[in-house]
């Protein structure tokens, strides 16, 4: 998963990331941040359709943490290329709170900084079973996410929504069939 940011770096040697090199780096590394963490709650979602004992899928299951922090990893290169392309200036910081896209963005980032935070072994241990309830946050941060991009890119409103409604029904018939709920009839 770091093939991404050695073809990053492969690109930016050879100078073919256009005029504004940092601002397609603070794209690209968003976009792959965005991904992996789509893809992450993908494997979630297989993993009930398809049982992780089956060797290729129980990879992806067991390396799910891993692609988690990776996508953090992303995200918080994403924001340095945002904050270098505003110079490193503090009204960078003070747009933080004025523009309704970074406000968007900054809590996906901290929601997800508290993720990556409690994904080390031992606060999983410390944290029992609270930090699968902790960790169903990651919808609430793809939803905070597609928003961000929304907001940025409207052309892909109806990409970028179509793929968030879909993880979100998916996700909303998993709770159902877990809780067992039965419709009333009236």
């Amino acid at each position: 998963m770091l093939i991404p940011a050695v073809y990053l770096c492969y690109l930016s040697f050879q100078g073919e990331l256009g005029a504004e090199p940092v601002k397609e780096l603070n794209h690209q590394t968003g976009s792959f941040a965005f991904y992996l963490l789509l893809g992450n709650l993908l494997i979630g979602i297989l993993k009930d359709l398809l049982k992780p004992t089956q060797k290729w899928f129980r990879f992806f299951w067991l390396e799910r943490r891993y692609l988690g922090v990776l996508s953090f990893v992303y995200l918080m290169s994403h924001v340095f290329f945002y904050f270098a392309l505003e110079a490193f200036e503090f009204q960078a910081i003070q747009q933080i709170y004025t523009k309704t896209y970074l406000i968007f963005g900054s809590l996906a980032f901290l929601t997800l900084l508290l993720l990556t935070a409690t994904s080390m072994d031992w606060v999983i241990r410390k944290m029992g079973s609270a930090w699968k309830k902790l960790h169903r946050w990651v919808y609430v941060a793809s939803l905070l996410f597609t928003v961000h991009i929304m907001l940025i890119e409207k052309a892909d409103l109806v990409f970028y929504g179509s793929i968030l409604l879909l993880y979100w029904l998916v996700q909303i018939l998993r709770w159902i069939k877990k809780k067992k709920i039965k419709p009333t009839v009236a």
